[in-house]
């Protein structure tokens, strides 16, 4: 059901694409978690759900970790 709901928010968030839904569904495999950080400017080499701010930055909030 969580992956589900990751996966559905994602594509409601309009961050969702192929390489980001194969890392989520393998890192959660292995034991990851949702883990709400800090928000902090989005790297573009790494898969992510981004939150885009009204000046165009992209943020992150929330990651996987073990």
């Amino acid at each position: 059901m969580t992956k589900i709901f990751l996966t559905l928010f994602a594509m409601t968030l309009g961050g969702c694409n192929a390489a980001y839904i194969e890392t989520v569904n393998k890192q959660l495999a292995e034991g990851y978690r949702w883990v709400e950080i800090p928000c902090r400017p989005a790297k573009s080499d790494v898969p992510s759900i981004t939150i885009n701010t009204p000046d165009n930055k992209k943020l992150v909030c929330n990651e996987l970790q073990k």
